[in-house]
């Protein structure tokens, strides 16, 4: 898929009208990022009308006991959530990272500590959940050597900006097209390498497993890097509350301590995936539904991973 099959017209019109709501949220206060962040979320599900019927259908599947008014409920509330991060991340890219540990403290920051310590290179696995970027930001207040694989935006003005963002921070961007062995050279150089597996990947690509009761096709990438260089699985989410953010790392999996059933990749892929869910399901307003997570995973298609 093309990152410039917009046309330039459309992309200039997009990158005009967030930088018109990047000048609003830079003056917003706390209390106004939540009015208005809460606003934009209610307006981008207007606007956003097949995402909406997609996040509905999605939390249909996921909670089938749960009513319809529950789900609509959930799903409202998912949307003010992503329209206050975002005027809440536009905000705090202008905050040095001593502000940002300020406004987003780390709990139980030695878990990431002890793993960099063993000297193996760290997976730290997050998802679209909560506030990533905020969290990513965070982060780089504790670890320096961060290396991150993101996905190129569709808008090259945007994408020029993020950037800059991930340059003033420190944060070094692996080439997708060589994921795999950026990957390995950065856990041989004891780096934290950050990944968000939670979004659908092509079946060629990945692992069918489940996630949230249903199967995925799942990157297998995480799993196979860890085993491979013995590095440390470490998992971190980014909670929002209404004075701020809090990064809260969980307890890592240690790949030279697993079992040989629980060292088979696709075992250890679908244990992350676990993960993750547990989180979703204790607050599932701030996961994103929108995203068609279980594209591609109709009953009666062939498992497995692409090259084994």
């Amino acid at each position: 898929m093309s990152r410039h099959r917009k046309s330039l017209a459309l992309q200039r019109s997009e990158y005009a009208l967030y930088r018109v709501v990047a000048a609003v949220a830079r003056r917003l206060s706390d209390r106004g990022v939540q009015r208005w962040g809460a606003r934009l979320g209610n307006l981008s599900r207007r606007i956003l009308r097949s995402r909406d019927r997609l996040a509905m259908r999605n939390l249909r599947e996921t909670f089938p006991a749960k009513s319809d008014r529950d789900l609509r409920d959930i799903l409202n509330a998912c949307w003010r959530h992503f329209g206050r991060e975002a005027l809440q991340s536009i905000r705090m890219q202008d905050m040095s990272l001593d502000e940002i540990a300020t406004r987003c403290p780390l709990v139980n920051a030695h878990l990431i500590e002890e793993a960099v310590a063993r000297g193996k290179g760290v997976i730290l696995i997050s998802a679209h959940y909560g506030g990533w970027e905020v969290g990513g930001l965070a982060l780089m207040s504790l670890v320096k050597n961060v290396r991150t694989i993101t996905r190129p935006l569709d808008n090259q003005f945007l994408e020029r900006d993020l950037a800059r963002i991930r340059s003033r921070t420190g944060a070094e961007v692996l080439d997708r097209k060589r994921a795999a062995r950026e990957m390995m050279q950065a856990l041989s150089d004891n780096a934290v390498v950050v990944l968000l597996p939670d979004q659908a990947v092509l079946p060629r690509e990945g692992v069918r497993v489940a996630f949230l009761g249903r199967p995925a096709w799942t990157t297998p990438v995480p799993a196979k890097m860890a085993l491979r260089r013995g590095s440390t699985i470490v998992f971190a989410f980014c909670i929002p509350h209404e004075t701020g953010h809090r990064l809260e790392f969980e307890n890592p999996i240690r790949v030279d301590q697993l079992s040989a059933a629980e060292s088979d990749p696709v075992v250890l892929t679908e244990r992350i995936n676990d993960v993750i869910a547990r989180r979703i399901t204790g607050h599932p307003e701030l996961w994103l539904w929108m995203h068609d997570r279980w594209k591609g995973t109709a009953t009666g298609e062939s498992e497995g991973v692409n090259g084994e």
